[in-house]
């Protein structure tokens, strides 16, 4: 296992070659049954640490060459880039200090991101973890950060992301997006454009729905590609998918779980103490508020 940056020649360029070639075979089947094949996800930031400009940690040197030379592809580059891991202090500290970059401050990486993925259509900015980590803890970075994805990008090419796998259910993120503002202020300083609720909608869904071709609620899915669930999806279930999917937790005779050895370790015993003591599922945001004394 290596890192490897979109740009290499080794190793990402030939990965490009035989998807294309793969998504291309057949008259194009698999773009008409996966309409978001082209689309590539690339992991970049969240390199507190990183020294220089190393694109294999996240800095965004590699994104102009592999973007102007497969065109084909939507390059989606997640946490557009922002160099600092979840607490963001330090590029609340390089806003603060004046330090510049074409007009606007220089927020590593993202900044540059911006400014070197502007001219290539192809190349979206994934907000993720990005925005949850500032909008509730710093959200002048966070308003940086938006409006100069917005200046340099465009609203068109910025993408909602939760990354709900670390922070839970979603909704306190979407619920934020829907309440930020750039302050005005800020806007007339650095030529940042509003963020309208027109803006918002793309980036919370209509921008993504476009790059995997998902229909609005206005519109007519494409024959053969979204069907609804079916009406007998629940017998569709095998015993043996069930018992897989279920991962039953408590003990008995003959444990049914694939992994019986997790049926009733100290996790196991945990949750079923608390849902014996009539605990429910909580949506509740843990972590930082951030506050005016």
């Amino acid at each position: 296992m290596t890192r490897w940056a979109p740009d290499d020649t080794y190793t990402a360029y030939p990965t490009y070659a035989k998807t294309d070639e793969y998504a291309r075979k057949d008259h194009g089947r698999i773009l008409k049954e996966h309409p978001g094949f082209m689309n590539l996800s690339i992991h970049k930031g969240l390199q507190t640490n990183a020294v220089g400009s190393d694109p294999r940690l996240g800095h965004p040197i590699d994104i102009p060459r592999a973007a102007a030379d497969w065109p084909q592809f939507n390059f989606i580059i997640y946490h557009s880039c922002i160099k600092p891991s979840f607490w963001v202090l330090n590029a609340l500290n390089e806003i603060n200090s004046g330090v510049q970059r074409e007009g606007v401050p220089d927020i590593s990486w993202t900044t540059e991101m911006a400014l070197l993925a502007a001219p290539f259509k192809n190349v979206y900015a994934e907000i993720g973890t990005t925005f949850a980590s500032t909008v509730i803890t710093f959200p002048t970075v966070c308003a940086h950060i938006l409006g100069q994805l917005l200046k340099f990008m465009g609203e068109d090419r910025v993408v909602f992301g939760s990354d709900s796998v670390w922070y839970g259910s979603p909704q306190w993120q979407i619920e934020a997006l829907w309440r930020f503002q750039i302050p005005e202020d800020m806007r007339r300083r650095y030529g940042y454009p509003e963020l309208t609720q027109s803006a918002k909608r793309k980036i919370l869904g209509l921008n993504s729905a476009r790059l995997y071709k998902i229909p609005g609620a206005a519109e007519a899915s494409p024959h053969g590609v979204y069907k609804p669930v079916p009406a007998d999806y629940a017998s569709r279930f095998t015993p043996e998918l069930k018992r897989i999917l279920e991962f039953p937790t408590t003990t008995g005779a003959a444990p049914q779980s694939p992994l019986p050895h997790y049926a009733n370790d100290n996790l196991a015993k945990i949750k079923q103490s608390y849902a014996d003591a009539g605990g429910a599922r909580s949506n509740t945001r843990y972590g930082w508020l951030r506050t005016r004394s």
